[in-house]
């Protein structure tokens, strides 16, 4: 297969890079504080959901096509685990998202930097190391050969449950710090109190 020319590569290589920049800017954020916007958490939270089925969907693809269609079981852990992660972290997340009222009035969020780090880490571990087992080719095209080996595949799978799981985290984290603003006693919101030390809190 002769490689591909830089003209066909170069978008999707940009497409990446763009993709990492929004990761890392808003991992950075939600460490040192994020604006409480309703819409803007759901909106990264869908983000969030496309990027994982983006990676998800060739691993399946070249399941389905190495071993037929008892490869759609595979669904099931792909939608349980980023399920499951979602419904362990919003409580946990409730409890230990920091609001703070900053310049203007408006309240953000901070949450530790296990979770958002975490997620970016396995989003470019996982095209990092698709690169390395299929070559540079499959950036440009989002899939992978149809004739790879089973140990390879599951290898992929683990990877894809990891990056699901800390998407179910960040799934997570959007419901916990909203259940959490919606906590905030209303006339702290609009009377200007102090920065509250955890919402959700007794």
């Amino acid at each position: 297969m002769s490689a591909p020319s830089v003209s066909t590569l170069t978008p999707a290589i940009v497409f990446l890079v763009l993709i990492v920049a929004i990761l890392a800017r808003r991992a950075y954020l939600m460490v040192h504080g994020a604006r409480y916007a309703p819409a803007r958490l759901f909106g990264f939270s869908g983000f969030y959901t496309l990027l994982y089925a983006l990676v998800a969907f060739p691993t399946l693809f070249a399941a389905v096509s190495a071993w037929g269609t008892v490869a759609y079981l595979l669904l099931v852990p792909y939608l349980a685990v980023p399920l499951a992660a979602a419904g362990f972290s919003a409580p946990y997340v409730r409890r230990i998202v920091r609001f703070e009222r900053r310049e203007g009035g408006a309240w953000y969020y901070q949450v530790p930097w296990l979770i958002p780090v975490l997620y970016l880490g396995l989003f470019v571990l996982r095209f990092a190391l698709e690169i390395l087992l299929f070559g540079p080719s499959v950036i440009s095209s989002f899939f992978q050969p149809t004739s790879v080996p089973t140990g390879l595949i599951l290898l992929l799978v683990g990877v894809d449950l990891l990056l699901g799981a800390s998407t179910g985290f960040l799934i997570g984290r959007s419901i916990g710090v909203y259940r959490a603003g919606q906590d905030l006693p209303g006339a702290a919101v609009h009377e200007g109190a102090a920065p509250l030390p955890h919402a959700g809190s007794p």
